[in-house]
């Protein structure tokens, strides 16, 4: 064999080689970084400013039961925090995120709260082991005078609640 051949078979070989290590190197990055922005929910930018929550309305820890009625299917939820502008929803059934829908809020001592929300983000893809509860965070939107101020007095009545130790803020509970 003539030495040009034997020395471009190498050149060659070689070639691949560092092409493949290339190849491995970028996707295992490329890879990691998807994963680590897919494990994250999706935050709205006027939520996060700076790295501090933006919210209007302070959260409010609770354990409301609820229904969400999406394209005409029922699911029933349970509602973590809430206040005057959304919610947090613990759902293990996936709903897109933008997605509009009605949700009935079993209120305590009330009647049950009849809701329009929008969901602005979702725990759905990240790891089980990284979620304390699988759910989303929902924002209230069109909602008429009559169903805010609803919310407002069932908000307000468990706030009072607090004063005998049997109701905390979200932030109270999280240590933020």
């Amino acid at each position: 064999m003539d030495s040009s051949i034997i020395i471009t078979s190498i050149g060659i070989g070689a070639g691949l080689f560092v092409g493949l290590i290339i190849f491995w190197f970028f996707h295992t990055v490329i890879k990691r970084r998807l994963g680590n922005d897919q494990s994250m929910p999706a935050i709205n930018s006027t939520q996060l400013k700076r790295g501090r929550d933006q919210r209007r309305h302070p959260r409010l820890a609770v354990s409301w039961p609820a229904t969400m009625e999406i394209d005409r299917k029922s699911v029933n939820v349970c509602l973590k925090n809430i206040s005057l502008g959304g919610a947090f929803v613990v759902c293990r059934e996936p709903v897109p995120l933008d997605e509009k829908f009605r949700i009935y809020i079993e209120v305590p001592n009330e009647d049950r709260l009849a809701l329009n929300a929008e969901v602005v983000w979702s725990n759905m893809n990240m790891p089980e082991a990284k979620v304390i509860h699988r759910g989303l965070g929902v924002k209230f939107v069109q909602n008429t005078q009559a169903a805010r101020k609803r919310l407002e007095e069932a908000i307000a009545y468990q706030e009072s609640l607090a004063g005998v130790g049997q109701a905390k803020t979200a932030d109270q509970v999280t240590g933020r």
